[in-house]
């Protein structure tokens, strides 16, 4: 509950901690920048510098608290880029700015160990995480140096790192988050009919779902697929 002790006791360690730095925020959602904004306001927070809608204005933002020296602390959300500000964070990292990034995970369906390898954010955080203590141990990490990842984000991946699809099961998968019927994947893999019906089979007993559908959803969750149709 917002109104609870623990809930309140948690956000006044989380408002101590910002301070330690001069923050900037990135969003690719207007809404999302505005709330930031008036959040911050709201709570008083005196070295809140501003919240970018694109990867420019968020640079631009950095650059201006840089110049005055000392870490920025730079909190984006997936939302601020079509690549989730991957490309965003390399030029940050690269640069001569001293910046410590906090990304914030809304969509985790293209979390994947290999991109996770590409991004180089010093933390990540699930938003479903908020209200359990991550965002404070996150911080803390950049407190002291240290980088952190969502322990629910690390679980996920791990079990993402246990499955391992053959070619033709990924093949039948990719067939399956494009809505083709096993016939229709039969025709266009060149296979019978009752062989995609087993690798289905395969994928539903690999997976820990009950049928086709769930398939797609865990799939989708674990990073197998990224998009409809598309395999990782």
């Amino acid at each position: 509950m917002p109104t609870s002790p623990g809930f309140i006791r948690r956000t006044r360690l989380v408002n101590a901690l910002l301070g330690s730095w001069p923050i900037v925020a990135g969003t690719g959602s207007w809404l999302e920048a505005h709330l930031v904004a008036r959040l911050a306001l709201t709570a008083r927070v005196p070295n809140f510098c501003g919240s970018g809608i694109n990867e420019q204005e968020v640079w631009d933002l950095v650059h201006q608290q840089a110049a005055e020296g000392g870490d920025v602390l730079v909190m984006l959300t997936d939302s601020i880029a079509a690549d989730q500000g991957r490309r965003l964070i390399r030029r940050l990292r690269r640069s001569q700015f001293r910046v410590l990034i906090l990304l914030l995970v809304q969509q985790d369906h293209w979390l994947t160990a290999e991109s996770l390898a590409d991004c180089q954010a010093q933390a990540i955080v699930h938003v479903e995480s908020f209200g359990s203590g991550t965002l404070i141990r996150a911080l803390q990490a950049l407190r002291h140096g240290q980088t952190f990842l969502d322990p629910r984000l690390g679980e996920r991946l791990q079990q993402e790192a246990a499955i391992v699809l053959s070619g033709r099961e990924q093949q039948v998968l990719v067939g399956l988050s494009r809505g083709l019927t096993n016939k229709a994947i039969a025709q266009e893999s060149g296979i019978a009919t009752t062989t995609v019906r087993d690798y289905v089979s395969s994928l539903i007993r690999k997976l820990g779902v009950c049928n086709r559908t769930e398939v797609l959803a865990r799939a989708l969750a674990l990073g197998l697929i990224r998009e409809r149709g598309v395999g990782r």
